[in-house]
């Protein structure tokens, strides 16, 4: 396996092991959800919390193309290594970061003490999603990718044996979220616009792993594919709360995952857009999403603290995202990397991964 550089046909994408700008996509996200929850009314209209569903789609595609890549290399897929490598990727940094915030708010009483001891119950089962507001509400992402991390690799195991039968089973899985949503046949707490990032996200993997549909993706492995989708996207950004009055929230969900799809194959070919995902700044953070995604209200409480009279706005949009950056970079370090490398070997010593299979290209979201 080699790292990223020129990918010219699909033995090359097969081959490439560090899809970077990936991660680089992944700081922007992180940087949009700060962008909504701290940039104040200026920031309001970028819409910034459609950042989680690039990281839905980025989780599809990861987790998608390593199944893809371990069936081609062992002839099967292993459910448990697949869970122990996606438990040690999200649950112990997780799990540190809610115990932290039980504890400050157990110090600190008052309603973020009675809102974490309700939502309690649901934060130890990962049913993130239907708890009320509390102090680690973020996580509900967490909960909606943990449902698809259950379900998807063991239908996948069960189906994904061919390319046709792979197109189907998503295909399948597309036409049950666009029946659930139409009819609203669902609960109130149930969201199927939710899922639909990660499943597109998988379909970009499977279009991309097959000698046929790799060809049919080469449109969107150009400059232009790269300037017109990256457009696309900062026009949605900035004209979604109208898109959003227009068609509805779910729809405009819908836009943005389609075209967070259409962007990857760009992100993976040798583009001026890869290229500017790649860097080294980008990358840093890119790295560090996940703990800034767990530790930003901490890190915003953190701002707010040393100068009581910082409001929302872009002095506390940047100095939380600098603050959370450098406690992540060290949770990062000394926490997260060491377990989550600790559960690719013991992923591997199930027995089921013989051959040398990549590393989560680009690393592996979790919001």
């Amino acid at each position: 396996m080699r790292e990223q550089g020129s990918i010219h046909d699909l033995d090359d994408y097969l081959q490439t092991r560090n899809f970077a700008a990936l991660d680089g996509l992944r700081a922007v996200a992180v940087f949009l959800v700060f962008g909504f929850h701290f940039g104040g009314p200026s920031w309001d209209k970028f819409s910034g919390w459609l950042g989680v569903h690039a990281f839905f789609v980025l989780s599809g595609f990861l987790i998608t193309t390593l199944l893809l890549r371990e069936r081609d290399a062992t002839g099967t897929v292993s459910l448990r290594a697949f869970y122990i490598r996606r438990a040690a990727r999200i649950l112990p940094l997780y799990f540190l970061v809610y115990l932290l915030v039980l504890g400050l708010s157990f110090v600190a009483q008052g309603a973020a003490w009675q809102q974490m001891k309700a939502a309690t119950p649901y934060y130890l089962t990962l049913l993130n999603e239907l708890a009320d507001f509390a102090p680690l509400q973020m996580t509900w992402t967490l909960g909606v990718e943990w449902k698809y991390y259950l379900l998807w690799p063991a239908v996948f195991a069960l189906f994904g044996s061919t390319c046709a039968s792979r197109f189907g089973t998503a295909a399948c899985g597309l036409a049950l979220l666009a029946a659930v949503w139409m009819t609203g046949a669902h609960p109130s707490w149930f969201s199927p616009w939710h899922y639909l990032g990660m499943l597109v996200g998988s379909m970009v993997a499977i279009a991309m792993h097959s000698r046929r549909t790799f060809g049919w993706m080469r449109i969107f492995m150009t400059q232009a594919a790269a300037l017109a989708v990256g457009l696309a996207l900062v026009a949605v950004h900035r004209k979604s709360l109208a898109i959003s009055a227009w068609i509805g929230q779910p729809q405009l969900i819908a836009i943005y995952v389609l075209l967070v799809g259409m962007l990857l194959p760009a992100l993976v070919a040798n583009t001026w857009l890869r290229r500017v995902l790649s860097s080294r700044f980008l990358l840093f953070v890119g790295r560090r999403s996940y703990a800034m995604y767990l530790v930003q209200y901490l890190a915003a409480q953190a701002v707010i603290g040393m100068s009581p009279a910082t409001v929302a706005g872009p002095l506390l949009l940047f100095a939380s995202f600098g603050v959370a950056l450098v406690a992540s970079d060290f949770l990062y370090r000394r926490f997260e990397k060491p377990i989550t490398d600790w559960g690719q070997q013991r992923a591997r010593a199930t027995g089921q991964q013989a051959r040398a299979l990549p590393a989560a290209p680009g690393g592996a979201a979790s919001a």
